[in-house]
């Protein structure tokens, strides 16, 4: 596990360690039913790599990027390295096939690199497969695993590998699929999709609604009306819970003072950062911390 910008970032050693995985450089399967429902947190954490995973049985509600998703049987979740996740619900049959490999493993592919595609993903990354697709995702999954799993082979990372890329075409197709079945994309979904993106980037310095507009060459006015429109909710109110998210996962994974936290989140003073944390959690952050 590492820890970056004061984030847990879970990197592929560290959950195969944490959930009891063979260690094979750059990847981690699941072998038991309830391995990653074990290796959850409850709390926001950064993630290193790649994540393709088929939830089986039961269900969960996350967020992925601040924004709730919720994986039920014959869900497909793909999480881009650097997302930041939370676990908000889950139940206690999850059953969830997963691959989590690093960027490296897929370098040499146009998957990694494929700009359009990445944000579809972004916007989309839990899809409710049909049983065709749900079938073939699947035996991916348990083809990855076999060899993930097997004692002796000199090539094992090599086929790894090609078996990898063979899941992201298949990843590839399916998103193509999805979005040609969709309406266009609308003025709104796009100014959507760029306003996460920038709050992603800049929610720990910036909790303006005028920073993010400017930063869109729009009014506040028309940004608000837009995001209201596009998700139900008020543009500050994601904003607070972007900034909330991160100081949870500063509270829980370092040993950052309050006051440090205060300065990494741009408060003017620990006491407004307390009082910030209080109104939309009910805990003041030392409380949270020894939850």
């Amino acid at each position: 596990m590492e820890k970056t910008g004061g984030i847990e970032n879970y990197d592929i050693s560290f959950v195969s360690e944490k959930i009891g995985l063979k260690d094979v450089e750059g990847i981690a399967v699941n072998k038991t039913e309830d391995a990653v429902r074990k290796g959850l947190t409850n709390y926001p954490h950064s993630v290193k790599g790649f994540i393709c995973a088929v939830c089986i049985k039961g269900r969960a509600e996350l967020r992925i990027n601040f924004q709730k998703r919720e994986l039920t049987q014959g869900t497909l979740m793909v999480v881009l390295p650097g997302s930041m996740m939370e676990p908000i619900e889950v139940s206690e049959d999850l059953h969830i096939d997963t691959v989590f490999f690093s960027q490296d493993l897929v370098s040499g592919d146009s998957f990694s690199n494929n700009f359009i595609l990445f944000q579809e993903i972004r916007q989309m990354p839990c899809i409710l497969l049909n049983d065709d697709c749900f079938e073939i995702f699947r035996k991916h999954h348990l083809n990855i695993s076999m060899h993930y799993y097997r004692d002796q082979s000199r090539s094992k990372k090599d086929i790894l590998q090609y078996l990898l890329l063979a899941l992201l075409s298949e990843i590839k197709d399916l998103y193509n699929d999805t979005t040609e079945q969709n309406n266009p994309y609308t003025r709104g979904k796009e100014l959507t999709y760029v306003f996460f993106d920038l709050l992603y980037q800049y929610h720990k310095e910036e909790r303006s609604v005028l920073f993010y507009a400017d930063k869109m060459n729009l009014t506040s006015k028309y940004l608000t009306t837009i995001i209201r429109k596009q998700t139900g909710k008020s543009i500050l109110s994601w904003i607070n819970e972007a900034v909330i998210a991160q100081a949870k996962s500063l509270l829980k994974t370092t040993n950052l003072s309050v006051m440090e936290i205060t300065d990494i989140l741009h408060f003017t003073e620990s006491s407004l950062f307390c009082r910030f944390f209080k109104r939309h959690t009910d805990m003041t952050p030392s409380v949270y911390r020894h939850s």
